[in-house]
């Protein structure tokens, strides 16, 4: 029997209509675990692999070629912690051999593995290239999550969501010159009653270096003025925060820059630099311990103060001093640039030519692993063992072996891309030397949680005059709606009484604990949460806010996705980006390709962003062309 609460939820509602013709054009119109006993449960959980990753763990997708593919899927799930738990160690040889073999295999159909593709491509035209990729629709985290709500249809990224231009020089990381996308963008206005606001572009730039520009509430929960507006401009005086917080916050934001090397700044934790070096009381902190982990996955006292400096965060930098253009992101975030990637590799697999049919167009999933082409692709494909072989010629080889379902297959390649994260190399690369194994250890990875809410209408936000909107406690601790982008002269609606979706990041860290430690918990939190859980938390967050705008959780809620990416960033150990004693650092030891192997991943960079993981894809594909072909 469903409670009243419940019903008051919208919990009792169907939330996911699954008729969507896809031929139908775009513009139709975290609390901490306590005590040791409890840490030692979650951590042996997560590593038994315990979980209930069913339909009802996973939830609704939405509709079209992307309604199956949302975060981690539940059979990728499976075979990870299989690989981790030793299963397939023993069986690889009773692997099925398809007696293929490929000039090149990228492991990974990210933008790492795609970037290696195209480069190994633009360079050795008649080289056989597969990328193996473990979901069921390619792009990583670059996927978008679709609704039809009353005849509108609207999008929302499942993680990487944004994108900064290039400069034009024509190079070889030119990329939207190379794959023939556009450099102009233009965005719709707000109309009706929402004329005059202010709204972001994309998920990130209102949370503090863009923010004056956009309609940012803060809200207070039981405050006597929950919601302020313009905090920093006009409103800091009516947060509940003390005299002296409130001072420590003009401070901070009032530093022009760092006196500290890059060097030493990446010995120290942000929060220990914070505290002693700038007297920042632990409201401060706290503050930005959220908006760190939602860029680099840790609060401040997981990372070094070297990545507070290069995210240009108060303490560092003046947000009036922040004079880089917006950040951008197209209806599904960079779900549209994967797409271009894959139309470049092979122009039969997204139907149609136009900028709107290659970001919205129907995917031939068919022509994706044709032999006919020079570059393919196998989806649904978990690599579980790569590793070198030799023949009777003593002519060497890669040996990969790939996990389709129950099915093992392997095949060959003069040379393997790994354009996968250090959490799947360090246990399926077999001759990976130790030296590697060593420097991985400086790799640390947490999770995030990205829900999609398809709104009925926003006239709640209207009224409240906010547009994005940051608090602390509950669930998560941001949400937004953005200005949909003008594509070949039309757009999604901007009207607060027509459909928009609402994005909630909610990176998921546990604050007092090791590095490692706060992986291994956020990964148990995020696995272990079944999607009706996910549901009530955000339905409950949501009306806390915003029911003083008029909103009602039945009528204004069409449907929701969870897109849950269990090492969805690096953690980036202290020194990592300077190495120690005159030694490399971790991430030019894995740059090294050993044998026949290059390792290229975002990772690589200490933090994940699409144009660092297509320039280390394309890395490593030049030094194995440059050593073998």
């Amino acid at each position: 029997m469903v409670s009243k609460i419940d019903k008051e939820l919208g919990l009792d509602k169907s939330i996911t209509r699954r008729d969507f013709v896809y031929g139908s054009s775009l513009m139709l119109a975290g609390t901490l675990v306590g005590g040791n006993e409890s840490l030692n449960a979650s951590v042996n959980s997560l590593n038994d692999y315990s979980f209930d990753v069913s339909a009802n763990w996973y939830g609704p997708g939405g509709i079209g070629d992307y309604a199956k593919s949302h975060g981690n899927t539940p059979e990728l799930i499976k075979t990870a912690h299989q690989i981790r738990s030793g299963k397939f160690s023993n069986q690889e040889k009773m692997a099925i051999d398809t007696n293929e073999e490929f000039d090149l295999v990228v492991v990974g159909g990210g933008f790492s593995g795609l970037s290696a593709a195209y480069h190994f491509n633009r360079l050795n035209p008649s080289g056989r290239v597969l990328i193996l990729d473990n979901h069921p629709i390619f792009g990583g985290e670059a996927k978008r999550n679709d609704f039809i709500v009353n005849g509108v249809h609207i999008s929302g990224p499942q993680g990487s969501n944004d994108f900064g231009l290039p400069s034009l020089d024509g190079g070889p990381d030119d990329y939207f010159t190379a794959l023939n996308m556009p450099r102009e963008f233009n965005y719709t206005e707000p109309t009706g009653s929402a004329v005059d606001m202010r709204i972001p572009i994309d998920n990130y730039d209102y949370l503090t270096w863009q923010e004056r520009s956009f309609d940012v509430g803060h809200f207070f929960d039981g405050a006597a003025t929950p919601w302020v507006k313009d905090v920093w401009e006009s409103g800091l005086q009516s947060t509940p925060w003390s005299k002296e917080v409130q001072a420590a916050f003009q401070r901070v934001r009032s530093i022009e820059g760092s006196k500290q090397t890059d060097e030493w700044l990446d010995t120290v934790t942000l929060k220990s630099y914070y505290e002693k070096n700038l007297g920042l009381p632990s409201e401060v902190i706290a503050f930005y311990d959220p908006i760190m982990a939602s860029i680099i996955g840790l609060g401040c006292d997981g990372i070094s103060a070297y990545w507070g400096k290069y995210f240009d965060m108060p303490g560092f930098k003046k947000p009036d001093l922040y004079d880089a253009g917006y950040l951008q992101s197209f209806p599904g975030g960079n779900a549209g640039i994967a797409r271009h990637f894959v139309k470049k590799l092979n122009p039969e697999v997204i139907e149609g030519k136009s900028f709107e049919e290659i970001l919205f167009g129907k995917i031939n999933f068919a022509k994706l692993d044709h032999a006919d082409k020079t570059v393919r692709m196998r989806l649904n494909s978990t690599v579980v063992g790569v590793e070198h072989i030799s023949e009777m010629s003593n002519k060497e080889h890669v040996q990969i072996t790939y996990a389709n379902g129950e099915v093992l297959s392997k095949l060959k390649a003069k040379a393997v891309v790994m354009a996968s994260g250090g959490w799947v190399n360090r246990h399926v690369l077999k001759d990976m030397p130790d030296s590697y194994h060593s420097a991985y250890a400086k790799f640390g990875h947490s999770p995030v949680l990205v829900a999609n809410v398809a709104l009925t209408n926003w006239r709640f936000l209207e009224r409240l005059g906010v547009a994005a909107a940051l608090w602390n406690g509950g669930f998560g601790f941001t949400c937004n709606i953005r200005r949909p982008m003008i594509i070949d002269g039309q757009s999604q609606p901007l009207d607060p009484d027509k459909p928009i979706v609402m994005t909630f990041y909610a990176p998921i860290f546990k604050s007092g604990l090791s590095r490692k430690n706060q992986g291994i918990i956020g990964r148990a939190e995020l696995l272990g949460t079944s999607f009706a859980d996910y549901e009530r938390q955000i339905r409950e967050q949501m009306t806390a806010m915003f029911s003083a705008g008029g909103f009602d959780p039945v009528k204004d809620i069409a449907g929701i996705i969870l897109n849950r990416w269990g090492h969805a960033y690096v953690n980036p150990d202290l020194g990592f980006m300077f190495g120690d004693n005159n030694e490399l650092s971790a991430p030019d030891v894995i740059r090294q390709p050993y044998g026949r192997i290059a390792i290229g991943h975002s990772e690589l960079r200490g933090h994940q962003y699409w144009n660092g993981a297509a320039g280390e894809g394309r890395r490593a594909a030049e030094a194995l062309i440059d050593r073998f072909f």
